[in-house]
C-alpha cells in the first residue's frame, strides 16, 4: 500500500497545477493580515489576543472550509482521471493489485493533502499573526488544524463520488467543487432555519458547528450564541463523518471497478 501511495504522489508531482493548489493556502492568511492592521479593524478589539483569536477563526473558517473542498476536488479529479485519460485500466489489471487498493491509495493521498493544506494555513496564520497580535495556544491550534484537515477531507468525499460518477472534464469537476463549497456556505448561513438533523448530515456545515464549539470550549472564541443546541461533540462528529466517508469510498470503489470492466 505504501508503494501505491508513493506512486500516486509521483503522478501528481508531474502536474504543475498542483503547486498552485498548495500555494492557495496563502490566499486567506496574507490578505487578512493586512486587513487586521487597519485602524478601523484593530480598534474593535480590546486586546491583541482577541485580534489573533478572530484572525485565526477567519482563516480556518473561511480559508480552510471554503478552499479545501475545492482543492481536494481538483486533486481527486487529477488522480481519478489519469487512468481514464491515459487508457491504462487494462494495463493496471495485469498487475497483482486490486482496484480497491488503488482507491484506498488515492484516498490516503487526498487526506494527506487535506492535512498539509490545513496545517500550512494554520502555520502561516500563526507566523503572520505574530506580526499583528499576540499568539497563544499554538499546540492546540495546530492540533485543531490537523483535525479540521481530516474532517473536511472526509466531508468532501461525497463530492468525489460525483466527480467520479460524472467523469467529465476538469472544468466540470472544478465547477462541482465550487458549487459544493457555495452550497455548504449557504447552509451555514441558514443554521437557525434548518433542522438539526439536516445540519448534521451535511459534512462541511457539521464540521463548522464542531469547530465553533471546540474553539469556544478552549476559550479562543467568544461563544456560539443561539447555535448551542446544534453543536455536536467530537465523538458525534467523528462518527458521522466516518460513516459518510466509508459509504463514499464503497461507492467510489464500485464505480471504479465497473469502469475497469468496461
Amino acid at each position: 500500500m505504501l508503494k501505491l501511495v508513493i506512486c500516486e504522489f509521483a503522478k501528481l508531482k508531474r502536474k504543475k497545477f498542483i503547486w498552485l493548489v498548495v500555494l492557495s493556502a496563502f490566499l486567506f492568511p496574507v490578505p487578512l493580515t493586512v486587513l487586521m492592521t487597519m485602524p478601523q479593524t484593530a480598534e474593535r478589539y480590546d486586546s491583541k489576543i482577541a485580534i489573533f483569536n478572530d484572525y485565526f477563526q477567519s482563516v480556518m473558517g473561511y480559508g480552510v472550509e471554503l478552499l479545501l473542498p475545492c482543492m481536494i476536488g481538483v486533486i481527486a479529479a487529477m488522480l481519478f482521471f489519469m487512468e481514464r485519460d491515459n487508457d491504462t485500466f487494462k494495463n493496471l489489471r495485469t498487475i497483482p493489485i486490486t482496484s480497491t487498493q488503488m482507491i484506498l491509495a488515492k484516498i490516503i493521498v487526498l487526506f494527506s493533502f487535506g492535512i498539509i493544506f490545513s496545517l500550512t494555513s494554520a502555520l502561516i496564520t500563526i507566523l503572520c499573526g505574530g506580526l499583528i497580535a499576540e499568539v497563544n495556544n499554538i499546540a492546540y491550534r495546530l492540533f485543531f488544524a490537523l483535525k479540521m484537515g481530516i474532517f473536511i477531507t472526509a466531508g468532501t468525499l461525497p463530492l468525489i463520488v460525483l466527480v467520479v460518477f460524472f467523469s467529465k472534464n476538469y472544468i466540470f469537476s472544478v465547477l462541482l467543487c465550487v458549487f459544493y463549497s457555495v452550497l455548504s456556505m449557504t447552509a451555514e448561513s441558514s443554521f437557525g432555519a434548518l433542522p438539526k438533523v439536516m445540519c448534521w448530515l451535511m459534512p462541511i456545515p457539521l464540521t463548522t458547528l464542531w469547530s465553533a464549539g471546540n474553539l469556544t470550549a478552549h476559550g479562543t472564541m467568544d461563544g456560539v450564541g443561539m447555535l448551542e443546541n446544534l453543536i455536536p461533540t467530537t465523538f458525534q462528529t467523528i462518527t458521522i463523518l466516518a460513516v459518510i466517508a466509508l459509504l463514499s469510498v464503497i461507492v467510489i470503489d464500485y464505480m471504479y471497478k465497473k469502469r475497469g470492466d468496461e
